[in-house]
Parts: C-alpha cells; structure tokens; sequence
C-alpha cells in the first residue's frame, strides 16, 4: 500500500514539473509580447488570420482591447503572414506609437464575390475571445473594427449587421449602405477618406455619414484627406489621434 502511495505521489509530482515546465518553456515561446503568429480558423465560417501581441504584454494580464482590421481587395489570398506589413500593428510599430491592444487580422480568400461576409468576421471574432489555446484576456466592452477600400465597406457591413459586438469603427476608403445606418446607432464612428480617390470615390463614404446625422447619430466624424487619393492607409493608421480616440471607446 505505501509503495502504491509513493507511485502515486510521484506521478502527481511529475505531472506537475511538467504542467510548469510546459507553461514556462511552450508558452514563454507562443506568447511572448512584441510577436505576430498565423492561426487558422477552427470554424469552417471563420477566416484564417494574424495574431499579434502588443508589445509589454505578460502571462495572465489583465483584459485587453482588441482591433480587427480587414484589409482592402489587393490582399485577398490565403496566407495571412502577407499581410503582416499592411495591418494597423505594424503602422503603430513603424510609428513607434503605443496601442497596447491585440490585433487579429483576418485573410479574405479568393472567391467570385470578393468581399467580407459579416457572418465569418463575427465567427473569428468569437473564436478569438472563446479559443482555450491561448492566455490572453479580451475585454468584450473594447472591441474595435477597422478596415480599408473592401474592408472600409466591410467594416460597415459588418456593424451594421452586428451592432452589439463593437465599441467603435473605423472605416477607411470604404462605402456602405445609407438605408441601414440606423444599426449604427450608438457606436463611435470616425471615418477617413482621401479627397482625389478614383478608386472608391468620396461620396461613397460621405453619404453614409450624411445618412447617419440625419438619422440622428451623434457620435460620427469624418476625416477627408485633402489631395489624396486612395492609398491612405499609412497616413491613416501612423495618425497617434486615431488609437487615442479609440482606447477612450468603451461600449455600453
């Protein structure tokens, strides 16, 4: 009986060395803060995406805000790793601004449509703040959504269909749907475009806003961008204003 004892405390003393040494050596590796890792969806209507931990994060901090940005139709494909130098992380990095906010940049593969579906931003969303794999805590009231050209619409079509999940939006270059604004009521809106696009013309943009203070939002504002075209996602994104203004957004 005393030597059955004796196995079994030493099991339980191995099993936890290395439960320990697991945390310390796996986990010091997968999570350290400043780093970027490709995850793929576990849902079959989530996309694959970009994970990256803002710098000076620690094992078991406390809830942090998270940004999806959705990029524009120039980067569709299906390794995420490509758009590692084109995501709002890496503007901030080259800004040397301090966003202390998890990044989760989706891919968008190729398909007829070429567009953000809602349905799938929102099943990544809620394999981020669900997934057991990994430490980090998101606070849910500090969810924010940006995106640029495809996903500047992206981003409006996504509140607009799913007005509960952010604190604020950000749409770049895009356009939405003015006979919709009405479920965008309630969220923090600022959005950017260039005044000489050709690409996605001002008032695909300008008349959403226009939409949405005629329905009585009173929390929207838009930025032109005098004499730009439709390349502004590094003037956008390295603007330190921007992730002031966003960090001070907390849904109700």
């Amino acid at each position: 009986m005393r030597v059955i004892l004796c196995l079994l405390l030493w099991v339980v003393l191995i099993g936890s060395i290395a439960i320990i040494v697991y945390r310390v050596v796996f986990d010091y590796k997968v999570y350290r803060s400043g780093q970027t890792f490709v995850i793929s969806k576990l849902r079959s209507d989530g996309y694959d995406y970009l994970l990256h931990i803002p710098q000076g994060y620690h094992d078991f901090a406390g809830p942090m805000p998270l940004l999806i940005f959705l990029h524009g139709a120039g980067e569709v494909g299906t390794n995420p790793q490509t758009l590692e130098n084109r995501a709002p992380f890496y503007f901030t990095r080259e800004a040397n601004i301090d966003f202390p906010c998890i990044s989760v940049t989706p891919v968008c593969p190729p398909g007829p449509e070429k567009r953000w579906e809602p349905y799938r931003v929102i099943a990544t969303l809620d394999q981020v703040l669900t997934e057991t794999r990994f430490r980090f805590s998101v606070d849910p009231a500090r969810v924010y959504l940006t995106g640029y050209s495809m996903g500047g619409f992206g981003t409006f079509e996504t509140a607009m269909e799913y007005p509960d999940h952010f604190a604020a939006i950000v749409p770049v270059a895009g356009g939405g749907e003015p006979s919709k604004v009405e479920k965008l009521q309630g969220i923090p809106t600022w959005v950017f475009h260039g005044e000489q696009d050709k690409t996605v013309p001002l008032p695909s943009s300008a008349l959403v806003v226009e939409a949405m203070k005629q329905n009585g939002h009173k929390n929207v504002q838009v930025t032109v961008i005098a004499g730009a075209g439709h390349g502004i996602v590094r003037q956008v994104y390295t603007d330190r204003k921007l992730y002031d203004w966003l960090l001070d957004k907390r849904k109700q």
